[in-house]
């Protein structure tokens, strides 16, 4: 015995929207997952013993170009992204919501090390790590949007028997 379904093209686009979603989610976290590993190389430049008046324990910088070195890890743990709610689209968009850094949480600074200052080079981190994720973004939506067109068929030969 033979089914034949016929889908509507809001179905249709509606699990392509959903895949996409779950597509971007993923990518999202992997390039959360980028960011922190990045942001958690130690520092390839001059060394210097940090604390107050330089009493502290010994620290390595990090050398121009290169990402920045860990000193306190607030850079690294304040990554972070959310879904937001694209108005009059129906979609939702995932966007990089934090990358802040500093006692008052100052969202200069990550600004300051990926492009520089006039009195310091940059040390890009968010450059690098979106080129290790972007080669799998659009394998992964592709993926994903398969994965939910095959969804929409297994509910609607459910909801047939």
């Amino acid at each position: 015995m033979s089914a034949s379904h016929n889908f509507s093209a809001a179905d249709i686009i509606s699990a392509n929207i959903e895949g996409i979603e779950r597509g971007l989610k993923i990518a999202m976290v992997q390039l959360q997952t980028e960011l922190r590993v990045t942001l958690s190389k130690k520092g390839s430049g001059a060394g210097y013993f940090g604390g107050s008046k330089g009493k502290g324990s010994f620290r390595t910088r990090s050398a121009p170009g290169e990402p920045p070195a860990v000193d306190t890890g607030t850079l690294r743990n304040s990554v972070q992204s959310k879904p937001q709610y694209i108005a009059g689209t129906g979609m939702t968009s995932i966007v990089l919501t934090g990358l802040v850094a500093g006692v008052n949480k100052d969202a200069r600074i990550p600004r300051w090390l990926e492009y520089g200052t006039s009195r310091m080079k940059a040390r890009p981190f968010i450059a690098p790590s979106l080129a290790v994720v972007r080669p799998s973004v659009a394998a992964t939506i592709s993926d994903q949007m398969q994965r939910s067109i095959k969804r929409m068929q297994t509910r609607a030969m459910k909801a047939a028997q």
